[in-house]
């Protein structure tokens, strides 16, 4: 009897294990690439530019292989659209195959997350490190569509790993400089947050002997002859110098002010002004747990069930190795970088749930941390802990798939508009014209259609005049597709693709219509 005792406390460790990857990888599954309904302009926008990448070698705005892409104009991020080419090149472009990567990384980051909380304390911790990540909706969520920036987390919390288990018998740290680099490509976020942690763990890595400065020294050679691209991108684009082209590689000069400009308090007239709102900003967020996009949370569940910020404070105090924290000091310090990092990046952007990305991995570990803590003073808080955020997990799950999100998500997903703008296409060959009421409607011809770059890029008349604030533009038209409605009005057969409740301007002209969700097509009768 005793050893069957022991032997299930042996294994009961992998049980844990496997029923907590069985959940997180089912709630990330299940109605994959049909909730959220419909494709987001985002994702349509880097399934196109890897479409065209894979296809013509060229981005939508025609340059090749670029370290940026220019995209509306203000830019985004490379990394994500490179990573989709084999999905695209396996499976078409669809919705399925421009999110499977980040289901993947997503899926990927749970037992990640296991073995960097073993690292850190030890298996126990990793359990209910790996076990807050697996019910977090807000992993959940992002791992569930394909806006590039929510790769971000995923390269951070390897590079994290490799740092972890780095010392002198081995060449993670190198590994880790490359993870880093990478995450530079992933999101300009990572611009601010990356050096500042790197610049914090390093000389903490060296004075305690984890690594040595030749591991050093190579890995920060292999980081900055990685990051070199992205940063002559950002002295190309901040000083308004020429495009570089370095064979097939292309370092791109934005048309319009580059995102990470635009955002950042720094290049603003009042810097001071600007970082202090910031940090109100900031600390609303992370308390409040929600920001005002759908795609972003669901309410009331906030990135971790609403309650918990509280608990991250004061895990984030217990990784200061001090006093009773001095266990593992130098692995409590990288986790108290990795926050620091996060934290200046809220002070030189103004956030929202995506942009501070870089800080819910440390927010889950920092609570788990708490809960561990407590766990040692309090019996049964641990089952306590995990039945309650069951229970939430429970309720975030009908939440998420029940009517009342997939019509708010459906709406800011524009579902609908894709079978739309193809069967309006398929049953009319006159010009097609598309309500004005949708954001970068253009970008959904692009992606049905899947022209070369070369059938418009040349002939692309910008609706307004660039204006160097503006982070997005808008062709007025392409090819036979328009996205004003006056260019329309001397077209008697021309079809419409409008909102529900909009009608078409040329009153007398008869039409049969058909409702593809929130949207409407308009056939002239013959």
């Amino acid at each position: 009897m005793n050893r069957l005792i022991t032997d299930m406390r042996k294994i009961r460790p992998y049980l844990l294990f496997t029923l907590i990857l069985t959940v997180g990888i089912t709630a990330r599954l299940w109605d994959f690439g049909v909730m959220p309904p419909g494709v987001n302009v985002d994702e349509a926008s880097i399934g196109i530019e890897a479409y065209d990448l894979y296809k013509f070698g060229i981005d939508r705005n025609g340059e090749s292989y670029p370290v940026h892409l220019i995209s509306w104009g203000s830019g985004q991020n490379a990394l994500y659209a490179y990573m989709l080419i084999p999905f695209i090149a396996l499976n078409g472009l669809n919705a399925v195959s421009i999110r499977l990567p980040m289901l993947l990384s997503g899926i990927l980051s749970l037992p990640l997350m296991y073995f960097v909380g073993r690292r850190l304390i030890g298996e126990k911790f990793g359990l209910i490190a790996m076990f807050f990540m697996a019910v977090s909706p807000w992993h959940i969520i992002n791992s569930r569509w394909a806006v590039e920036s929510n790769i971000l987390p995923f390269f951070l919390l390897t590079g994290f790993a490799f740092l972890l288990f780095s010392n002198q018998k081995n060449y993670w740290f190198i590994f880790g400089c490359v993870f880093f680099a990478a995450s530079l490509y992933a999101y300009g976020t990572a611009y601010v947050g990356v050096p500042v942690f790197l610049s914090l763990t390093i000389p903490v890595l060296i004075c305690t002997k984890q690594i040595t400065i030749k591991q050093v020294i190579t890995g920060l050679i292999v980081f900055f002859l990685l990051a070199l691209p992205i940063a002559l991108f950002v002295i190309i684009n901040t000083f308004q110098l020429n495009a570089i082209h370095l064979g097939p590689i292309t370092i791109p000069r934005m048309p319009v002010q580059a995102r990470y400009e635009a955002m950042a308090a720094v290049f603003g007239g009042h810097p001071l002004q600007a970082m202090s709102e910031n940090i109100g900003i900031m600390s609303k967020l992370l308390w409040s747990q929600e920001d005002a996009y759908p795609w972003n949370s669901v309410r009331p569940f906030g990135y971790f069930y609403k309650i918990t910020f509280p608990f991250a404070v004061i895990g984030l105090l217990l990784t200061i190795p001090l006093g009773a924290n001095r266990e593992r000091k130098v692995e409590r310090w990288l986790l108290l970088a990795w926050m620091t990092a996060s934290v200046s990046i809220g002070i030189i952007h103004p956030t929202n749930l995506t942009r501070l990305n870089f800080i819910f991995t440390p927010i889950l570990l920092c609570i788990a941390l708490f809960v561990f803590e407590l766990d040692k003073r309090i019996k049964y808080l641990l089952p306590v802990t995990a039945l309650a955020l069951s229970i939430g997990f429970v309720l975030f799950t009908q939440a998420y798939h029940g009517d009342e999100y997939r019509k708010r998500a459906g709406g800011v997903f524009n579902s609908g508009l894709i079978p739309a703008v193809e069967y309006a296409t398929a049953n009319s060959a006159s010009s097609i014209c598309f309500t004005e009421s949708v954001y970068s409607s253009y970008i959904y011809v692009l992606f049905t259609q899947r022209m070369h770059p070369s059938e418009y890029i040349n002939d692309i008349e910008w609706l307004y005049p660039s204006d160097p604030a503006d982070p997005a533009r808008t062709p007025r038209e392409i090819g036979r597709y328009h996205f004003r409605l006056a260019d329309c009005t001397a077209v008697p057969d021309a079809v419409y693709i409008l909102l529900q409740k909009e009608t078409p301007p040329n009153e007398n002209v008869k039409y049969r219509f058909k409702k593809f969700d929130k949207f409407e097509v308009y056939l002239p009768r013959k």
